[in-house]
């Protein structure tokens, strides 16, 4: 499997987990327009990762907090009733070059402070991914951190709640069904 599709896989996943299809819906950011109102959750773990929105010719924010995902429609896992946020920065180039990777570091540096498992760290010369994940009581992972950092794209994801490892894996089974009859549903559609 390669690194882009493994690496989509994973975002689907920590999407879909907590929301629906019907819910799911990123808008670009304009970058001509000034930002309306400050984001729901205060991210302290990937503050200041904004700069990087300089340059970039897309610009995807998410900034989901307890109370906006107690407004998703509760699924047969209710898994946003147990989230705390989702937080998801992505910056899209038209060229290399547009962000210095020492300024990445800067926010990978931030995941070694003895509390986060990092488990995936992948180097080569088409860029980097790294996930990691801090653990609660009762071996739920309250957090997961998953950065990647390619020539043309730069993405940060933040979620936060009562999801075990487990339930990561449930929702990726579901994930792959339910794109499976979405797939069937076209192909119905088109005859």
């Amino acid at each position: 499997m390669t690194k882009k599709l493994w690496l989509s896989l994973t975002m689907a996943v920590a999407m879909t987990a907590v929301l629906p299809a019907h819910a799911q819906r990123v808008l670009p950011v304009s970058l001509a327009e000034p930002a309306g109102e400050p984001p729901q959750v205060k991210d302290g773990l990937l503050e200041g990762t904004e700069k990087f929105a300089q340059g970039a010719k897309e610009v995807t924010e998410v900034n989901m907090d307890k109370n906006m995902l107690g407004m998703v429609p509760k699924g047969d896992s209710g898994m946003a009733s147990r989230m705390d946020f989702i937080v998801v920065h992505s910056y899209t180039y038209d060229k290399p070059g547009m962000y210095r990777m020492e300024d990445v570091d800067v926010f990978r540096k931030r995941l070694t402070d003895g509390s986060w498992n990092c488990f995936v760290h992948t180097r080569d010369k088409d860029g980097s991914t790294d996930i990691c994940t801090r653990s609660g009581d009762h071996g739920d992972s309250n957090e997961m951190v998953i950065m990647t950092a390619e020539p043309l794209e730069l993405t940060f994801i933040h979620l936060r709640g009562k999801v075990s490892m487990s339930d990561l894996g449930k929702m990726s089974s579901s994930m792959s069904m339910s794109s499976d009859t979405s797939k069937s549903k076209d192909k119905d559609k088109d005859k």
